[in-house]
């Protein structure tokens, strides 16, 4: 617990220090998957996140919480870094730090590298690296955005492989779909859906609502 609040404090001070355009998040999920594991059924979600142009990066910071409606553990996720484009916007890349508590006192902290495409499909590729046990995650994702006119619909799909030790890993997928509908010019609705495959889980869909404020 006093190792979330560090972190909070932390990233709030980060937020204060850099952060231009901002944004937060609140909402619903039937379920909380995270990297194929089950950590929560119903549970409330919110987040903040900050974003500023430093020095030609894109820095970035952003508080996640997935707080559970039965006895499950809740999980805060802090997480920071900088992204840069290249190739006239062609190509991207992001280096960061992401710190991963739950309530229970299970925490780690791993560093992220992710390369991403701007073409069809939007191709990413993340890697991440565990700074205490030295295991890796690795993750391929693809999206892709329609304008349905009275509202937008968001398509992605996701594979990854997760060490579990330094002998087992976990192998999981994810393909969804999100509409989402713009109220003003600072707030929207969006409802989505997700099928996930991976081991030993209760269910394989989850139904999602939330509201997104920028400011």
């Amino acid at each position: 617990m006093k190792t979330k609040i560090v972190s909070l404090l932390l990233a709030f001070g980060l937020f204060i220090n850099v952060g231009s355009a901002a944004s937060a998040n609140l909402g619903y999920a039937s379920d909380y998957f995270y990297r194929g594991i089950q950590k929560s059924e119903e549970s409330i979600q919110a987040s903040l996140e900050f974003e500023k142009s430093i020095a030609g990066l894109n820095a970035s910071a952003s508080v996640f919480t997935n707080q559970s409606v039965d006895s499950s553990a809740d999980t805060y996720i802090v997480s920071g870094g900088a992204s840069k484009s290249f190739a006239d916007g062609l190509l991207g890349a992001y280096a960061g730090l992401n710190h991963i508590e739950d309530v229970v006192g299970l925490a780690s902290s791993e560093v992220e590298i992710t390369v991403s495409i701007n073409s069809v499909l939007s191709p990413t590729l993340s890697a991440y690296r565990d700074l205490d046990d030295s295991l890796y995650t690795f993750e391929l994702g693809l999206s892709h955005g329609i304008d349905l006119g009275f509202a937008d619909l968001g398509l992605g799909a996701l594979a990854g492989n997760t060490e579990t030790s330094s002998t087992d890993s976990r192998t999981y997928y994810v393909a969804g779909a999100e509409l989402s509908k713009s109220l003003n010019d600072s707030a929207s609705i969006s409802v989505s859906s997700d099928y996930v495959d991976a081991e030993d889980i209760d269910r394989e869909f989850v139904f999602s609502s939330a509201l997104t404020l920028k400011f």
